[in-house]
């Protein structure tokens, strides 16, 4: 199958310009609405998060859609409550689609297409490609729109719950001046919190604050004795940690902890589902408590259909996608943090950070490129990556991929030894520089 616009999470790039300006926006309203009325849906839930752009996008998507599915707009909100709103009502008997307008964690000049169906969770990529073809084949859409209809967040925010911190519990909070920013002071409640990265704020989302940009969060940390720090990404649909020295606490540590809490509340979970990219130690760490381990390509609509293939409920990506199938239908950083802390203050004071595995040596490298080329088509990268296996066998692990978003090329090595993964990423990079047409 192949798509020319949609990557591993929608469709993304610069705002307003091709294939993301307002009239292609349109056609695309136009587009999805014909592919989603063709499989019998209904209804579409509209977000977006507070980029500039956001507004306008969502205006012209509208205009598209037309008169062929009722629009039911969430407004600003996170993505997961976008995808939880349609699986609800989906389940209560209309079919309804989502679709979310933000480019998580990239810069405020960017924008996407995030699309769900109706269990919530992305986009099959034959649906994409019916999507892709409409969207080539339409001509001017219809100008007939119908006021759409305006939902609450509330059932969402109530359906998560909530936290009430113990009174002398320091936490930094940092939500990137994204989605988050005004429903995680909801959440997140008592203790002392200092936040970070609010209010939501389209030029500044991303902007040296959130879960890509940890080091302010870090420094925060430090500086007022807190006993964690917790950061969301532009539209809320992971997070990460950092712990009381402001050492970053990723996916793999999280959905470990999750589980050894799990384990010890007798409901240990029947197995957690990781990428190509999820850390050797950690499938050995749930080795060691009996829990299954299994990988899947990058993306969480992968996590999602091996969930669904095997009946597990829990999955996670070093990047702090945490998927809880008994929260929600798809990756949600707030429902993650909210978790992490439950399982956090679970534990002795003392202990709170006694918990944590040993992670093999790792590094990513991206290279950024003109163009994406085929790795296949990379006969340095390729010879290189025989070379490697050749020398060293199962005791390096690499993974070498295109970013499903960005033409960044992502170079990932893991091995028993840090002077493996030097010496790997080191022979790739320089192999990878040979064959691509460099930024």
């Amino acid at each position: 199958m192949n798509l020319r616009y949609f990557g591993t999470d929608g469709i993304r790039g610069v705002a307003l310009r091709t294939p993301l300006t307002l009239e292609e926006v349109t056609r695309w309203g136009a587009a999805w609405a014909q592919v989603a009325r063709e499989a019998g849906v209904k209804r579409l839930v509209l977000g977006w998060d507070p980029r500039s752009s956001s507004g306008p996008m969502a205006e012209a998507f509208i205009h598209g859609v037309g008169l062929s599915l009722k629009v039911l707009v969430l407004g600003m909100a996170p993505t997961p409550a976008v995808a939880w709103k349609v699986a609800k009502l989906s389940r209560e008997g209309t079919k309804t689609w989502g679709l979310m307008i933000s480019a998580s964690h990239n810069p405020p000049e960017d924008n996407g297409l995030k699309g769900f169906n109706e269990l919530g969770e992305k986009l099959e990529e034959d649906q994409e490609e019916a999507i892709e073809a409409a969207f080539a084949e339409l001509d001017e859409p219809t100008t007939l729109t119908a006021p759409p209809e305006t939902l609450e967040l509330r059932p969402y925010l109530d359906h998560l719950e909530g936290i009430d911190l113990p009174a002398d519990f320091k936490v930094v909070m940092d939500c990137a001046h994204g989605a988050t920013a005004e429903v995680a002071q909801e959440l997140f409640r008592g203790g002392q919190i200092h936040w970070l990265g609010v209010p939501a704020d389209g030029p500044k989302i991303n902007v040296g604050v959130g879960s890509t940009h940890l080091a302010a969060l870090a420094a925060e940390v430090r500086s007022r004795g807190a006993h964690l720090g917790i950061a969301f990404d532009g539209d809320g649909d992971r997070c990460l940690l950092v712990d009381s020295t402001g050492a970053v606490v990723d996916g793999d540590q999280m959905v470990w902890l999750l589980t050894q809490d799990r384990v010890a509340c007798g409901d240990a979970p029947p197995g957690v589902v990781g990428t190509l990219m999820t850390n050797g130690g950690l499938a050995q760490a749930l080795g060691q408590v009996g829990v299954p381990f299994v990988r899947t390509a990058v993306g969480d609509k992968y996590l999602l259909r091996e969930m669904a293939k095997l009946g597990w409920d829990l999955a996670a990506e070093a990047s702090g996608h945490l998927i809880q199938k008994r929260v929600g239908p798809s990756g949600d950083g707030l429902a993650a943090a909210l978790a992490v802390l439950r399982a956090l203050l679970h534990r002795p004071a003392e202990r709170r950070w006694v918990w944590t595995f040993e992670p093999w040596p790792q590094r990513l490298v991206n290279i950024k490129a003109r163009d994406r080329k085929a790795v296949e088509a990379c006969p340095a990268l390729c010879a290189a990556m025989t070379a490697i296996n050749a020398r060293w066998g199962d005791g390096v692990r690499q993974v070498v991929r295109w970013s499903g978003t960005e033409p960044k090329l992502r170079l990932m090595v893991e091995a028993q030894k840090s002077a493996w993964v030097d010496q790997a990423l080191q022979e790739l990079e320089s192999a990878s520089r040979l064959d691509l047409d460099l930024a």
